[in-house]
């Protein structure tokens, strides 16, 4: 006769343990609480912004291609320090899809193509929703005293508001155009 293990949850979604850096549980669950929705944001918009560099076509395919992969691999790497830094507040990391996509800070995206500048828009908004719960968290980090998490947050900070500067700068207007 076969024996069927039955899997037992170590750690849930919202639950603290106790933590090696010594931060106060209540503090601990209200910075990973909010790196979490940070967490399931940006791994939102990675898929989005990838889904985009597969599908971008049009006379600037080559330059936007590589733009578009580059902020993917920005936001991917984003995503893995958040989630590590989730762990360290000892909390569990938000890890599913379908729940980072019901937790992101704007509407997904639906499947399928759209025209360029829409795509493009789509992430430069969804990029602005989530800067600005950034510097909310920063914070909040700076006043419970979690200085790790604030400095990495406003370093990945930085990084956000220049790859969302460089998308507004591809929807710019041509200057060089006819009239």
């Amino acid at each position: 006769m076969r024996t069927v293990h039955k899997p037992m949850l170590l750690h849930k979604l919202g639950e603290i343990k106790e933590n090696p850096v010594r931060m106060e549980p209540m503090y601990a669950k209200q910075v990973s609480d909010a790196l979490n929705v940070l967490l399931a944001s940006v791994y939102t918009l990675f898929h989005q912004v990838k889904k985009h560099h597969w599908v971008v076509e049009g006379p600037d395919f080559r330059d936007l291609h590589l733009l578009l992969d580059e902020l993917a691999a920005h936001l991917l790497v984003h995503g893995d320090q958040l989630a590590e830094r989730v762990t360290v507040l000892a909390a569990y990391p938000i890890s599913t899809p379908r729940k980072q996509q019901e937790m992101a800070l704007f509407p997904v995206e639906e499947e399928g193509m759209f025209d360029l500048r829409t795509m493009l828009i789509n992430d430069m908004r969804a990029y602005q929703e989530i800067i600005v719960r950034y510097r909310d968290v920063i914070r909040l980090a700076m006043q419970v005293g979690d200085f790790g998490s604030e400095q990495m947050l406003k370093e990945q900070l930085q990084l956000l508001e220049f790859d969302v500067h460089h998308i507004e700068h591809v929807l710019g207007e041509d200057t060089l155009t006819l009239n």
